[in-house]
């Protein structure tokens, strides 16, 4: 679709009303809590404002769960080209890539990929997130993307901003001033689609987090309040009794630790009471409940040394329940990337693959039992193809090379011992 400078700008607005409703999801991952704004300040009080970044700790254990490991790739028709092809043009980006895309997904409730040929004409990937990119989608249940949009700024040109628009045959270039929008140029693109692929967190396209920042504040502010009361105990008013003492006369019994008081006078501290099993029991309380919404497990408690793995899974089945949700809308993101990849690949080098032939295999970053990894792999060997049992290794980051390179070896280290005698027969 060719778009109109009126539908370009009825998105510029969604996307500038998408970017002012999202700030708060990526505040609360950089630790600027709503605490720092509505905490009841008290005059001449201690006003610490302690905050604790759940948001932070959950999305990137949650990512290095998922895609701490990298993932594999495994043709089912046995295609090796295809997956060496895969290898060739991703391996140098796509970990790091794959990481920073999720972890944005997570935060915002959706990221997006932007495909692209680099400056030596290579196929590479970009992130976007809903602050400086805009996604339109055609409404049906497939939705398809028929524009994006992408806001930029260059460095030292403050006043001034850019927008690239994707459609499936081309990118427009635009230079933005207020509601003003100047056309620049524009060039053809490769892929035959819009190039900017969505990848969502949830089926909601929710932040991981929204459901818990009413825990986060209220835990963030008990702790503030619990804080600021030991801290202005130190200011505990002296109570004297039946006895008056000048201003002087104080300062002096400061400096020389005695106090003085006629007989049947009395001196002692006013001090607040904190009932400090209350406080606690309700800090515990709703840090378990921030856990168990997040579906999370506190590994700051005391577990046992000798753990297995499998005690270890058991523990995590609520966030592998929900790891693997999230797992499906990115493997659908990460196919769409090779749907792109091999579009490049027919274009640049005439070869002809299917992206529907892909298995895409996520490996969790958990202590692996490798003995009993190894004994199930041994089992298995009449079962499953090597290739696919070496998917099971999570030190193996290709297992299509891996056990190409397992057959080089054993045909190297097979001896001559037959053949050779009869060649030395046919010489005689």
């Amino acid at each position: 679709m060719q778009p109109s400078v009126a539908l370009i700008k009825l998105c510029l607005e969604e996307l500038t009303k998408q970017s002012r409703e999202k700030q708060k999801y990526r505040d609360y991952y950089d630790g600027k809590h709503e605490i720092l704004k509505d905490y009841a300040m008290q005059d001449a009080r201690s006003n610490r404002k302690l905050i604790f970044n759940f948001p932070r700790k959950f999305v990137d254990n949650e990512t290095g769960y998922l895609l701490g490991k990298p993932v594999n790739f495994i043709s089912k028709s046995g295609n090796q080209a295809a997956v060496d092809a895969i290898d060739r043009c991703t391996s140098l980006w796509d970990k790091e890539h794959n990481l920073v895309l999720r972890k944005y997904s997570e935060i915002y409730g959706e990221s997006y990929e932007l495909n692209y040929l680099n400056d030596a004409g290579q196929f590479c990937g970009a992130i976007l997130t809903p602050q400086n990119a805009y996604v339109l989608e055609d409404g049906t249940a497939q939705r398809r993307a028929q524009l994006a949009l992408h806001k930029f700024k260059k460095p030292f040109e403050a006043d001034c901003e850019y927008l690239d628009v994707y459609t499936d045959r081309e990118i427009l270039h635009y230079q933005c001033k207020g509601e003003d929008l100047r056309y620049i140029r524009s060039h053809p693109h490769i892929f035959e689609r819009v190039p900017v692929i969505v990848c969502p967190a949830n089926a909601e396209r929710r932040s991981g987090f929204e459901d818990v920042l009413s825990l986060f504040d209220a835990y963030n502010a008990i702790n503030s309040d619990l804080v600021n009361e030991i801290a202005d105990h130190r200011n505990a008013y002296l109570v004297i009794e039946n006895a008056k003492i000048e201003e002087d006369d104080l300062l002096s019994m400061k400096k020389m630790g005695i106090i003085q008081v006629p007989k049947g006078g009395k001196v002692s501290w006013l001090t607040k009471d904190i009932n400090d099993s209350f406080v606690q029991n309700e800090l515990e309380n709703i840090e378990r409940k921030i856990y168990d919404m997040m579906d999370e497990v506190n590994f700051n408690e005391n577990w046992a040394a000798n753990t297995s793995s499998l005690a270890l899974r058991n523990k995590l089945l609520n966030l592998e329940n929900r790891v693997a949700m999230r797992e499906a809308f990115m493997e659908r993101a990460i196919r769409q990337r090779l749907q792109n990849l091999f579009t490049y690949l027919r274009k640049k080098e005439g070869t002809q693959y299917d992206a529907g032939d892909i298995a895409i295999r996520f490996t969790r970053n958990l202590p692996t039992d490798l003995t009993g990894l190894a004994d199930v792999i041994t089992k298995l060997t009449e079962v499953c193809s090597q290739e696919t049992l070496l998917t099971l290794l999570p030190f193996v980051e290709n297992p299509a090379l891996e056990l190409q390179k397992f057959k080089t070896e054993q045909a190297s280290s097979v001896p001559t011992g037959v053949d050779g005698a009869n060649d030395k027969e046919e010489l005689t």
